[in-house]
């Protein structure tokens, strides 16, 4: 969903971007937004900053829990020139992390939950309660070919398939 959601100059928020979905979808948002985009990663531990950053899949990587959303929603916004972002894309697989993919969304933005700790009553309540008309998306990891456009990213960026071939075989 990282390569069909953004669009040319959008600015994207990952939260969990440390993972291996986080770094993924911030690969394919980076292709996607392009050089006046803005793609920002949200991690807990600030050691995971500069491997992130050399990486290359993320314009900024910010530090802050995904449980403290206004944490996440001052850090986020001073990462995007004081905006709020066209699209946040939660990969974090802990309860209570839902606010902090909704606030920092602008209205009409998009906000895929990209992982199944979600409580949709949390996300549907959280939004209508402080006044956010995004539009939530539901995601289960499936995209038409996604084995194969997995693949291809690791083939594309030795940085990434190193990491993987590191951290996961």
């Amino acid at each position: 969903q990282a390569r069909k959601l953004p669009k040319e100059g959008d600015s994207v928020l990952i939260l969990g971007a440390n993972g291996k979905s986080g770094v993924l979808c911030g690969y394919e948002a980076m292709k996607k937004v392009g050089p006046k985009g803005n793609v920002v990663g949200v991690v807990r531990n600030p050691a995971q900053v500069p491997a992130l950053m050399e990486l290359g899949v993320y314009n900024k990587v910010i530090v802050a829990s995904a449980t403290e959303p206004i944490a996440v929603l001052d850090a986020a916004l001073a990462a995007n020139d004081g905006k709020e972002y066209d699209i946040s894309i939660c990969c974090v697989n802990i309860e209570s992390c839902e606010m902090s993919a909704i606030l920092p969304v602008r209205d009409d933005g998009i906000v895929y939950f990209f992982s199944m700790a979600t409580s949709f009553t949390k996300a549907a309540l959280g939004a209508e309660g402080i006044g956010k008309d995004v539009t939530m998306i539901i995601g289960n990891g499936y995209t038409k070919d996604h084995a194969e456009i997995t693949l291809n990213v690791l083939r594309e960026n030795e940085k990434l398939r190193k990491l993987f071939d590191e951290k996961y075989c």
